[in-house]
């Protein structure tokens, strides 16, 4: 083999080497999750639930009957019911990703986080996120499904620009309830 040709069919080697690395999958591909893109406003169809993200607003003051809180909450507000089946099926997975952070739905205000779903009768509430004060700048995934487990399971996300929202004083947390067609 002549001396010029061995350099470009090391770099065409090397271009094929790297291509492959490309199209190998992950180590935790052949068990992530199936993402259901959302918007607001709009409904997000997942396997076990489905979703519509109503409004998000951040507040200095949140309260939910006789519990209140301060700090810097990020609430949202939805309708959610069943896809499928109710047994079992519940809003137990719903997380907000910011950067490498990931915040879960605050257990302390009473609110639709962990609560029951039936199929095809949408119930409404809210969910609050507790966030620290840099994070209101930031851009952010909020991710919602059935349960925590996500693995091989549909995962609605729907993306957020949080320095986009106006902060509000004070915010009272829909009470969980059934949705007003």
């Amino acid at each position: 083999m002549r001396r010029w040709l061995a350099w470009p069919m090391g770099a065409a080697l090397l271009f094929g080497a790297w291509l492959v690395t490309l199209a190998t999958p992950t180590a935790d591909a052949d068990e992530a999750p199936f993402v259901v893109p959302a918007a607001l406003g709009e409904e997000a169809r997942g396997r076990s639930i489905t979703v519509t993200v109503t409004d998000v607003r951040l507040a200095e003051h949140v309260s939910a009957g006789a519990w209140a809180g301060e700090g810097v909450w990020l609430v949202v507000d939805l309708d959610a019911a069943a896809a499928r089946e109710e047994d079992r099926t519940a809003l137990g997975g719903a997380s907000l990703a910011i950067g490498e952070r990931t915040y879960r739905a605050s257990e302390r205000p009473p609110s639709f986080f962990q609560q029951p779903l039936l199929v095809g009768i949408p119930r409404e509430g809210s969910l609050a996120f507790e966030l620290p004060p840099d994070a209101v700048h930031e851009q952010a995934v909020l991710r919602l499904s059935g349960d925590w487990e996500t693995r091989l399971d549909s995962l609605i996300e729907l993306p957020l620009d949080l320095a986009d929202l106006d902060p509000v004083d004070s915010v009272e947390l829909t009470e969980t309830g059934w949705a007003r067609p």
